[in-house]
């Protein structure tokens, strides 16, 4: 659609109707919490999950969960829009104020912004995408578990990951490796799965808990544990778990083939078991 339907604070509009105030702490501080959402066959996977983890961002700077309900407003864009796969996207800012200052007050209104677009649909007998990464130090804060607006690092790596010509840039603190810029990160070693622990230094991926899931009903062990760049380029596969890419095999990390340069069997398997 060329004007999509969006909602803006209370209101159904054209999204070349939808305005928000220069003074909106999201626009002046990055002062808000986001999520996504994947809709696969008209369906959300994973809502709950992302409702969770969006009181929990909320919670942590301050501000009220929105008192509407995210999930309906959602639905009724994707069928104003007749969508079948789709990303919905989420945006709740602590809101405008009369002038620009630190401190927010107390009484001030959260503005609440939904929009959904078209996604490609999964062709899920094609398997999973193969991409290729590079690695760089991870430049973000000390709360990744909390989804803030405040995206710059991710976009700064983001873009040199393409420069490289490449899909996803791969973070790592003193060696110790996090996660993607907008992914979660997974290897496996010896039929084994591990992934940095769920805490401050990661953002508690919703694909990467589904995964984690996946794996242990069909009795692959997870190990949720640090492991470094050197582990991940000797490990014998290297995934990406996230809302819009899935479940991505990484065959290359900075030039260096993983697994042949082919994606790895269970990382195969994991694709078909998450549409399953």
């Amino acid at each position: 659609m060329d004007d999509p339907t969006v909602y803006l604070n209370g209101t159904f509009l054209p999204l070349s109707q939808a305005k928000v105030s220069v003074l909106d702490r999201g626009f002046l501080f990055g002062d808000g919490i986001y999520e996504v959402l994947f809709y696969h066959r008209g369906k959300p996977i994973a809502a709950a999950d992302h409702i969770a983890r969006l009181k929990h961002s909320l919670n942590e700077v301050g501000i009220a969960y929105p008192d509407v309900d995210l999930l309906a407003i959602s639905n009724e864009l994707i069928a104003k829009q007749q969508l079948s796969d789709a990303k919905v996207y989420w945006q709740i800012t602590r809101g405008a104020e009369a002038v620009r200052y630190h401190v927010p007050k107390p009484d001030t209104k959260p503005t609440i912004f939904i929009m959904a677009e078209y996604e490609k649909p999964v062709d899920i007998d094609a398997g999973p995408a193969a991409v290729k990464a590079i690695t760089l130090p991870d430049l973000r804060w000390h709360r990744c578990d909390i989804k803030s607006l405040l995206l710059l690092p991710n976009c700064m790596a983001k873009m040199q990951a393409k420069q490289a010509g490449c899909a996803e840039a791969i973070l790592h603190r003193d060696g110790v490796v996090t996660e993607g810029t907008s992914t979660s990160l997974l290897i496996v070693k010896d039929g084994k799965l591990v992934t940095h622990p769920a805490n401050h230094w990661i953002l508690g991926g919703i694909t990467r808990l589904n995964l984690i899931a996946i794996a242990k009903e069909h009795d692959i062990d997870v190990c949720e544990a640090t492991f470094t760049v050197e582990d991940m380029m000797a490990a014998d596969e290297v995934m990406l778990g996230g809302t819009t890419t899935l479940v991505a095999g990484v065959t290359h990390v900075d030039n260096t083939p993983i697994n042949d340069g082919q994606v790895g069997p269970i990382t195969r398997q994991l694709f078909q078991w998450y549409f399953a």
